[in-house]
């Protein structure tokens, strides 16, 4: 068996050190990346929901249009029901 030097083991914890270092500076970058993906995402999801309120309220006003279109098209119908009910010479 070997023995190991007191050398040796500061050459050790010097390599786990940087090897350690090297890790945290790369998981702060990915750190940055991620909070930039995050706000990108929120960005785009409030434009989408943005888009979606305004497709919302063209919507409701062509519902307002139809049913005001159903609504004349039936009082037309009743007064030519009626027209030929009350007045079935004229």
């Amino acid at each position: 068996m070997s023995t190991v030097t007191e050398n040796d083991l500061r050459e050790l914890k010097k390599l786990i050190n940087s090897r350690f270092d090297g890790l945290s500076n790369e998981l702060k970058t990915v750190d940055k990346k991620i909070d930039v993906y995050i706000a990108k995402t929120d960005k785009k999801l409030n434009s989408i929901q943005h888009n979606f309120d305004a497709l919302k309220k063209q919507s409701e006003k062509q519902d307002n249009r139809i049913w005001l279109l159903i609504s004349g098209l039936f009082l037309t119908l009743l007064g030519v029901v009626a027209k030929i009910a009350f007045f079935p010479n004229s």
